[in-house]
């Protein structure tokens, strides 16, 4: 992302952080809660968790998708106060970050709370219900849209439904709520898995605390050039300092990847004077140990299969590793080795397959490490 989208949706924002419009209700009830087509967190009483539904496209039959929302409101909330927003599930197979949320959100007390916090539970609820990566667009023939590559998107010359969705959802929540930081969280996507992993710009104002509240295994120093649109680059870029927080494996609650998701959020929390610092000793023993561990790097590497077959990996996440490590051998269906992988450089690992069956094309594992390549100082 260049500087000069940068400055140009900075200067933009400072105007729209202050013009909000009120939430837009469509009169409906769904499921015991109010439909809403706009979020304007203003509106909501201070001392209470509201619970919404945000109306956004129809799908093919005409039934509109609707998004859960959250907005949790300190006790003595006010229009000057700060605010922390939660996403997840803008890609539908990745659900650690949605326990994360039901979590914070039902143990925040409201009286200790000094601002509102807004937590999206399950964005891209058409991939939910497939269980896919993408929103499924389902004409000709059928085809996927990464939300995570549309925002802010355009409703006006977008071409599938996905980019419409992706459009409805910055408009409607993630823009114009005078929001002072903000999480996406996120896993690895369907057969691979993560480490506790960052990526974050750390040329934004303030990530670099956020980073380090997360206590994480690994992150990823990144400008955000290579996934332009992506929710966090775009808040960074409309003055919401965020960071995109990958929690693990996909298609799976994981306790411990949860609690560390759950933990930051309070520090975090705490760190931008929302909420009194943790005081759980396991939670703080924890942190303590993390903290010192973690590994920022700028650059990485991996490699994808040559052709199909059965891959057999040899390692383990966060490991380090060196250009003589064997990370995994591909074979064919008779058993035969086609081929072994080893990283490019030393490094960390931080991603890896697991699902033996590969198609020509799939990954294999993911190194991360420190270039010395000066252009790299802010990622590469």
């Amino acid at each position: 992302m260049t500087k000069l989208i940068k400055l140009l949706s900075a200067f933009a924002s400072f105007f729209l952080r202050f013009s909000h419009g009120n939430t837009v209700y469509t009169g409906d009830i769904l499921n015991g809660h109010k439909v809403i087509t706009r979020l304007s967190v203003d509106d909501f009483p201070c001392g209470e968790v509201t619970k919404l539904w945000l109306r956004a496209n129809n799908n093919k039959i005409g039934q509109a998708y609707h998004v859960p929302l959250l907005v949790a409101r300190g006790s003595n909330c006010n229009c000057d106060e700060n605010r922390f927003v939660m996403n997840t599930g803008l890609h539908g197979d990745e659900l650690n970050g949605i326990r994360v949320i039901h979590r914070v959100m039902k143990d925040l007390d409201l009286n200790l709370l000094n601002g509102t916090v807004v937590g999206v539970p399950g964005s891209n609820v058409n991939g939910l219900y497939e269980e896919t990566r993408g929103y499924f667009n389902s004409y000709d023939s059928g085809s996927f849209t990464n939300l995570n590559r549309q925002f802010p998107g355009d409703i006006t010359n977008s071409s599938s439904a996905g980019e419409i969705f992706a459009t409805m959802l910055w408009d409607a929540i993630y823009n114009d709520n005078g929001y002072t930081a903000g999480v996406d969280f996120h896993t690895q996507s369907t057969s691979g898995s993560f480490v506790n992993f960052v990526y974050a710009d750390l040329t934004i104002p303030y990530v670099r605390n956020m980073c380090d509240l997360t206590g994480a295994d690994v992150i990823k120093i990144d400008l955000g050039d290579g996934t332009l649109g992506a929710l966090e680059n775009v808040w960074d870029a409309f003055g919401v300092p965020a960071i995109t927080y990958e929690l693990g494996s996909p298609l799976s609650w994981q306790k411990d990847q949860i609690q560390r998701g759950y933990d930051y959020v309070f520090r975090q929390l705490a760190d931008i004077h929302m909420y009194p610092p943790p005081t759980d000793p396991i939670a703080i023993a924890e942190y303590k140990k993390n903290y010192p561990n973690i590994y920022y790097g700028t650059e990485t590497g991996g490699a994808s299969v040559p052709t199909g077959g059965f891959l057999q990996t040899f390692v383990k996440l966060n490991e380090d590793v060196t250009t003589k490590t064997k990370i995994a051998s591909l074979y064919n269906v008779f058993g035969d080795l086609i081929t072994d992988f080893y990283p490019e450089f030393d490094g960390r690992l931080y991603s890896l397959s697991t699902h033996p069956l590969r198609e020509v094309g799939a990954g294999t594992f993911g190194v991360i490490h420190n270039s010395t390549d000066p252009a790299c100082r802010n990622g590469c």
